[in-house]
């Protein structure tokens, strides 16, 4: 098994609009698989991303706590999104859009390469699924939210991509992996371990070339986790 880890401090830290908003970003710059960017936005006051484009990427905004507007040119209207619902945006030929954070909001937005060269022939697509669209369903020894994947509401262009959340309780537990691909892992809250690496609340985890692990949580515990493919069959933007 390959792990990487990225304490909270050791990630791209800004803070944005005067301090309206902030992100801590797992994934900027050092990208990997089909994935481009992947940020954590907290509002401690109300902040906006004023209108800006996008071509090709695709992106999962993922609404935790709060509540976010967003407004873009494949639908011009502003719709509201509040916490549990995911906004699914495939760029496609290109599309601009704005976005308010509500105080108090916290949310992951992730960009993906979904092979630029299919997508740049694509209209946009925007689409909001709404908290009552995921549910908490029990899976052995803790609990689980399928947001995107074979079986979960949100099927994304980009190919060999779930994005799963997990509540675990303290104790141990037992995750099937798959060797050739990769498992991206947030630590949302709580403290865990993970081959003798102890994961705090914000850490970021890479894992790789492994099956199965055990996640030892210390506490009571809120995972996030996106799988991607090690390898795809199209050239990648990153290169």
């Amino acid at each position: 098994m390959n792990i990487e880890i990225t304490k909270r401090e050791q990630q791209h830290n800004a803070d944005l609009f005067g301090g309206r908003l902030h992100e801590n970003k797992p994934i900027s710059g050092h990208v990997y698989s089909n994935l481009l960017y992947w940020a954590h936005v907290e509002a401690p006051e109300d902040g906006e991303f004023g209108m800006h484009p996008h071509e090709n990427i695709e992106i999962l905004t993922f609404i935790f706590e709060g509540g976010l507007e967003h407004f873009d040119t494949a639908t011009n209207v502003w719709t509201p999104l509040p916490a549990g619902g995911v906004q699914h945006i495939q760029a496609g030929k290109g599309l601009s859009h704005s976005e308010k954070y509500k105080k108090g909001s916290r949310a992951f937005q992730i960009w993906f390469d979904p092979d630029f060269e299919k997508a740049s022939i694509k209209n946009p697509y925007y689409k909001d699924f709404q908290a009552d669209s995921f549910e908490w369903v029990k899976e052995g020894t803790f609990e689980v939210k399928a947001y995107a994947g074979q079986n979960a509401p949100i099927k994304t262009d980009a190919p060999g991509i779930s994005a799963m959340r997990y509540k675990i309780k303290k104790g141990k537990h037992e995750f099937n992996f798959q060797a050739d691909s990769f498992y991206s892992l947030y630590l949302m809250s709580g403290k865990i371990n993970i081959a003798e690496n102890k994961i705090h609340t914000d850490t970021f985890a890479r894992i790789t070339d492994t099956d199965t692990i055990t996640i030892d949580a210390l506490e009571n515990s809120d995972l996030f986790i996106l799988k991607s493919p090690v390898n795809v069959d199209y050239k990648l933007a990153s290169g």
